[in-house]
């Protein structure tokens, strides 16, 4: 006799969906069995030049897990997991399910999974987050032995990984593959709304004024010449420079030892969630941590050898801002900047949930 009726595993789906995903590519799918789901990776949603290896894919993966156990359990379903370990094939896990006697409440447990929200905007620059949410988030990350939360808030480390950050965005605006992949998610105006993925302009938290100008730079000869009169700098400064200056605190999750991507991305999961659950606004900063996994994984294929130097005088900056970071054996899983919104963001779009569900 099943313990888990069709419908409470599309109620599953449902919530899984609502995880991160890099450009908000939702890449994921799931064959649906009698008493579970076995979660897959999607080809035609991956591919791009930050998913190398599939790390940025896997992350976002083990936070779809790490939504539906939150789920599952407030529906009175114990999660069994079991990794595949066949990523080759894109096959990431197995869930199954059973009845327990516990229950949590309902409507507040899946709640917080679907006002888990990415937010853009500014933030305001003087109102400090309280050192006691700080140190629950800490706690919440290290509980596995394997992670660490690293904070940079006093006015030196905060500047330093500021510019770190920056110049690695800066990088950003001159690579042309990586300006081909961003407009390919990138949506406009009701394109958003129809596709239900990528990243709508109306979340990217910039003025009116720059959506007409970032539909100019499409054209790659554009924005290459207007690089040598410094674009790359401008763009870092409104779209990374100014928004970490408006945060409280900068954080990194970094991963002790040879990461297991599917597993920090349940734990970056369910750092997000109780960030904002304490009322915290969040935005992830994943270009130093996904070029760094390029430059280790696939020895830095895709960028030019001056671009090769900038990243490794990079990571040295970041080991020397991060205690105990052995650039040699650990990971850094994501960035994130965090403070009080001045106002809310409208969240991303998600897919029907039928487009994630094989056809048998």
């Amino acid at each position: 006799m099943n313990t888990v009726t069709n419908k409470q595993i599309l109620k599953l789906i449902g919530a899984g969906i609502q995880a991160p995903s890099a450009d908000n590519g939702q890449p994921w799918k799931f064959n649906i069995l009698k008493d579970g789901v076995e979660l897959s990776l999607d080809p035609a949603n991956m591919g791009l030049f930050f998913d190398v290896n599939q790390v940025g894919s896997q992350i976002s993966a083990g936070a779809v897990i790490e939504n539906i156990v939150i789920a599952a359990k407030a529906y009175g379903l114990e999660t069994n997991i079991t990794y595949l370990n066949e990523l080759a094939n894109n096959n990431v896990a197995k869930l199954t399910f059973t009845s327990t006697t516990n229950q949590v409440d309902t409507d507040e447990a899946i709640e917080v999974i679907f006002n888990r929200h990415c937010n853009r905007n500014l933030y305001h620059f003087n109102k400090k987050i309280p050192d006691s949410i700080i140190d629950e988030l800490i706690n919440l990350v290290q509980l596995d032995g394997h992670h660490k939360l690293h904070t940079y808030h006093t006015p030196k480390d905060k500047n330093a990984i500021i510019r770190a950050i920056t110049a690695t965005d800066t990088i950003r605006f001159i690579h042309k593959q990586v300006h081909s992949d961003f407009y390919k998610v990138l949506r406009f105006g009701k394109t958003a709304k129809k596709t239900r993925d990528g990243l709508a302009a109306a979340t990217l938290g910039l003025e009116s004024f720059m959506i007409p100008i970032l539909q100019l730079l499409r054209l790659w000869p554009v924005t290459r010449l207007l690089n040598f009169v410094g674009l790359h700098h401008i763009m870092a400064f409104r779209g990374t420079w100014l928004p970490l200056k408006s945060s409280s605190h900068i954080v990194s999750i970094v991963h002790k030892g040879p990461a297991n991507y599917i597993e920090s991305g349940r734990i970056l999961q369910r750092f997000w969630i109780e960030a904002n659950k304490a009322g915290l606004s969040v935005q992830p900063a994943g270009a130093l941590a996904l070029f760094l996994a390029r430059l280790h994984l696939a020895e830095g294929e895709g960028f030019s050898q001056t671009q090769l130097k900038t990243l490794a005088a990079l990571e040295d900056d970041f080991a020397k801002l991060t205690p105990d970071f052995d650039k040699k054996t650990d990971q850094l899983i994501m960035l994130f900047r965090l403070g009080y919104a001045k106002k809310s963001a409208p969240k991303s779009y998600r897919r029907e949930i039928k487009s994630f569900v094989k056809v048998s």
